[in-house]
Order: C-alpha cells, then structure tokens, then sequence
C-alpha cells in the first residue's frame, strides 16, 4: 500500500498526535479588515480542510503551522496572541464567500500601491505593510502627567 507523504515535516510535529492537540498547516489566509480577524483555509496531518477564524495580533501566513497546546497556541513551535474564534469544515463556496467579502487589497495580492479601501480597517497594523504605521508615542505631556509639556 502506497502512503501518501505528509505535510508536517518539521521535528515536533508528533507532539500534536501523542498529545491529543490540534494541528494544521495553512494553505491560505484571508484578511478581514472589518472585523480585525483572519481566515485560514488549513489542512491536517491527515489531509482533511478546515476554515479557521483567528483573532489576536499575529497575522498567521502561508505554509505556517498551528498547534494547539497545554501552552496556547503555537506557530510554528512559537506561542503567538492568537485565538481560534470558530473552526468549521471547508467548502469552496463558503471560501470564495469570504474571499468576495473582504475588500483588503491584500488579499488580491495588490501590494505594489499603498491601501486606499474606504471602509474602516480594524487593524491596528497592516498585516500587509499598505499603510503607514504612527506608533504612538509614549512620550506625551498627557501620558507622562506633566502640565509644563516637561519630559
């Protein structure tokens, strides 16, 4: 009998089967800047597709891999603020679905041009780098409790 290869190559890979947790590797992502979350189309160890919908402040990317954990959540062996809000089996309408839901330019691989899309974005930063980042300051007469403007 012919096996097929596997997906999971890395070393730890076993640690998501002896343990009981979850693992999967994503094969696309999409961003959704309405609601600052991302979907994932993934595909387990035993060849099965799953939609994943993530939030937190790791923007997860192609070829990754997502394991569940005593620890939280690990990619790839790195625990990341990252929360899978809903898992559900993939379809190919439901992801073209949320593919024609999202309007990010970066999901249609647009990176040559900064974001001009008019709907707000929930990002804090661009998991696509199509908008310039202002970090804040920590560094203000506000924050710093200084009437004077003294720092």
């Amino acid at each position: 009998m012919c096996q097929k290869s596997s997906i999971f190559t890395r070393q730890n890979s076993n640690i998501a089967s002896k343990e009981g947790f979850m693992e999967w590797k994503v094969v696309e992502t999409i961003a959704s800047p309405e609601s600052g979350t991302i979907f994932c189309k993934v595909e387990t160890q035993y060849g099965l597709n799953y939609i994943l919908w993530l939030k937190g402040d790791y923007y997860v990317r192609t070829g990754e891999i997502i394991t569940t954990s005593n620890q939280g959540i690990l990619i790839n062996d790195r625990r990341r603020r990252v929360w899978i809000a809903q898992a559900m089996p993939f379809t190919s309408i439901g992801w073209m679905g949320f593919k024609q839901k999202n309007a990010c330019p970066g999901n249609r691989q647009e990176m040559d041009r900064p974001c001009t899309a008019e709907t707000p974005c929930q990002f804090k930063l661009c998991p696509f780098g199509l908008k310039r980042y202002i970090p804040e300051s920590y560094s203000t007469t506000k924050i710093n409790n200084h009437p004077d403007g003294r720092l």
